[in-house]
């Protein structure tokens, strides 16, 4: 039994509907269908939400109306599309007219409150992938499969309440996904689940964070003990680097869960780092494959970390993020002040993407650009004055990442890369290396991103495998 999960761009238009669910069908494997919103409607549903709140309370009503109209009418365009049966058609039909309908009565109620919470916008939220799921599920039984669609939570997907963000709960979700879908799967009908959202105990909709989708996949793998989780996306696998910034990319055939986790947490798009986690405690292979290239093999992330021809497999970049500065001396005499300060931006949602400690009475870290004015606004209200002299922002940065096996115990490796940078007239402003010595991440001006992407990639990866 297999995993396939299929993204916004494998499910851009009827075309790519079309597509997948042949592929669907031609993989003679039992299987679990994972799928997320088409693509481009999370975003607008995000749009939509934050939008309607600051509306003037005599357009509400016509602007959630307009908006859900124009989403209805492009989920019903693709479903007459893809749908050939006229009775399933019709049947799709009226529940995304049903869906549409209770997603407008929401925006409009979030417009004249003038408040979007947490809560409120997971709710809106899902209308994506709840839209989405009813087009698959409907092609699939156009075309002769007995299939049933669940959203995360009716798959057995039991969450926290930390709405945006939520948690699985373990203890539940090890019986409930295989009580819920086990018995669907034995009775040879295909259960086709909604990714990225789910519910907590008492059954409110929550969502697991952007890239929730593979998270859902990897979950649901890890409890029903398949084979493969697959992640059908829109490029070959996981690649040297971003074919973006430079065309060379190679792709890389197989790589380490820890390789994979590195490579996705700082920059790499092609999966997110939390969809590793339950796939490497159960020791299940996951595999990257386009959608639109079936016959390629992809990447396979496994536990063998596996050293190659080159020392260093992939560079990453990751953007829009900023550099948060604490200083005073009063941090070396204040007991466990980076413990609290950490515990605090955690119970708001604020994730710390890198740290670096210069010294007792210096602490550094870096949070996304889009968290930054609510980090300094609890640091302010909490530690300023209070043991920390001062905080600086530094803007205009960039995470540059190297990740390899071959990195562990490579005599002088960060000397050599370090070299590099510096050849090229870029300084380094703050580095971290993890205990696994597979990665080694530091911070260059943005403007010098790409240059130093270039001449790393050139040097450990291009050059080094010409010489092997």
């Amino acid at each position: 039994m297999i995993v396939m999960k299929f993204g916004g761009t494998s499910l851009a238009s009827a075309r790519e509907i079309e597509h997948i669910t042949d592929l669907i069908i031609e993989e003679p494997d039992k299987k679990v269908v994972v799928v997320s919103a088409m693509a481009g409607v999370t975003d607008k549903l995000i749009d939509i939400a934050n939008r309607v709140v600051d509306l003037p309370s005599a357009i509400v009503e016509k602007e959630c109306n307009k908006f859900c109209d124009e989403l209805l009418s492009v989920h019903i365009s693709v479903a007459t599309a893809v749908i050939k049966d006229k009775k399933i058609r019709r049947e799709v039909v009226d529940n995304l007219k049903e869906l549409a309908n209770e997603l407008r009565i929401t925006l409009i109620g979030v417009g004249y409150l003038e408040d979007l919470s947490p809560k409120s916008l997971d709710y809106i939220l899902s209308f994506g992938e709840r839209l989405s799921v009813l087009i698959v599920t409907g092609a699939l039984k156009s075309k002769g499969v007995k299939t049933k669609a669940l959203t995360g939570y009716e798959a057995g997907i039991i969450t926290d309440s930390n709405f945006g963000c939520a948690r699985p709960i373990y203890s539940k979700i090890k019986n409930t996904i295989k009580d819920r879908l086990m018995p669907l799967l034995d009775g040879g009908i295909l259960p086709v689940v909604t990714g990225f959202i789910a519910a907590d105990e008492k059954a409110r909709i929550t969502t697991m964070g952007r890239g929730g989708s593979d998270y859902t996949a990897s979950l649901l793998g890890r409890f029903l003990d398949v084979e493969e989780v697959q992640i059908w996306t829109d490029v070959d696998g996981i690649l040297t680097t971003d074919p973006k910034v430079l065309p060379s990319a190679r792709l890389i055939p197989k790589l380490s869960y820890i390789e994979a986790m590195d490579l996705a947490y700082f920059g790499a798009k092609v999966i997110h780092s939390k969809m590793i986690e339950p796939a490497m405690v159960a020791d299940i292979p996951v595999r990257i494959k386009n959608t639109f290239k079936p016959e390629g093999k992809g990447t396979l992330i496994v536990r063998t970390q596996e050293k190659i021809e080159s020392i260093i497999k992939a560079v990453t970049l990751a953007k829009d993020v900023e550099i948060l500065n604490l200083k005073g001396i009063g941090m070396a005499e204040t007991p466990n002040i980076a413990g609290r300060l950490f515990t605090l931006l955690g119970e708001n949602n604020i994730n710390i993407i890198m740290i670096s400690g210069s010294s007792e009475s210096n602490l550094s870290f870096i949070v996304k650009k889009d968290d930054v004015k609510r980090a300094v606004e609890i640091l302010n209200e909490e530690f300023v004055g209070n043991g920390i002299r001062s905080l600086e922002v530094i803007e205009d940065v960039c995470i540059i990442t190297v990740v390899g096996t071959g990195m562990a115990g490579t005599k002088g490796i960060a000397a050599r890369i370090f070299q590099t940078v510096a050849e090229n007239d870029v300084n380094i402003i703050m580095i971290a290396q993890g205990s696994s010595e597979v990665n080694i991440s530091f911070v260059v001006e943005r403007k010098d991103g790409t240059k130093v992407i270039k001449a790393l990639h050139k040097k450990f990866i291009e050059d080094e495998i010409q010489l092997n």
